[in-house]
């Protein structure tokens, strides 16, 4: 190990992100080991990431939940530290993990995240207060089960680390809406078995998340694109509760 390299273990997972790969994988020069799990891309993650130093790992695409369990599982070092592909380490999250591993480590630490809405950055609403779990003991790390939107959990004490991890997401309208579409799809088999859809949910459920986003958060003060993100997370429950609506219908119907 490198002198001056911190002993994490930092898991990207690649699938088909050739054109963003670089940015994430350089920004992770200060640990000793860098693992990239590719999923089975058809573009150059794989040979990218391995011209880049990274070690990588070939498993066929799961889902989201289990190949997290799958990176953790190969994790070099007792800590861990999930970058996805479209993120970026900033200098000052580098010094802050290297200060917090040499003090006295909680159990886990959150890093807060600066995300980017369609090329800027959306430092109002509730994107402006994201901290997911990031940095853990690789042996404590339980991956929650979920097709989409899984996270981190641990037991003990969990930190806060307050300098930036850069988010680079939602970068065109058009990649939002294809994004909607596949993680509804995934999310709407995970809640087919919970509450009952009813006809009116789509209808009256994405009202009130517009108004919690839009006005109760504070999206407007992003202008259009604080409008243009309350809208899309109000569409997004609003074609969710279709899908499920399907799904238990069609249930319905093949047990008649």
């Amino acid at each position: 190990m490198a002198a001056s390299r911190l002993p994490v273990s930092c898991l990207v997972l690649a699938q088909n992100c050739a054109g963003i790969l670089p940015r994430c994988i350089q920004s992770l020069s200060f640990a000793d080991d860098i693992l990239v799990v590719d999923g089975g891309s058809i573009d150059d993650s794989v040979e990218i990431a391995r011209q880049l130093g990274a070690r990588v790992i070939v498993n066929p695409w799961p889902g989201f939940a289990e190949q997290r369990r799958f990176a953790i599982r190969h994790a070099k070092h007792e800590w861990a530290f999930f970058c996805d592909s479209d993120e970026e380490v900033s200098q000052e999250l580098a010094l802050g993990m290297k200060a917090a591993l040499q003090a006295h480590p909680s159990g886990a630490y959150r890093i807060t995240r600066r995300s980017q809405f369609l090329g800027s950055w959306m430092d109002v609403g509730p994107w402006a207060h994201d901290a997911p779990l990031r940095l853990f003991r690789a042996a404590d790390a339980r991956v929650t089960e979920a097709s989409v939107h899984e996270g981190i959990h641990v037991d003990g004490p969990v930190g806060l680390i307050a300098a930036p991890l850069l988010h680079y997401t939602h970068t065109t309208l058009s990649g939002s809406i294809d994004r909607l579409n596949r993680y509804t799809t995934l999310e709407a088999r995970d809640r087919a078995s919970r509450r009952r859809i009813t006809a009116l949910d789509p209808l009256v459920s994405p009202i009130g998340v517009f108004l919690k986003y839009y006005v109760v958060k504070g999206c407007w003060r992003a202008g259009m694109r604080g409008y243009l993100l309350a809208a899309i997370t109000a569409i997004y429950k609003m074609v969710l509760y279709v899908k499920i609506r399907e799904i238990q219908i069609s249930g319905e119907t093949g047990r008649s």
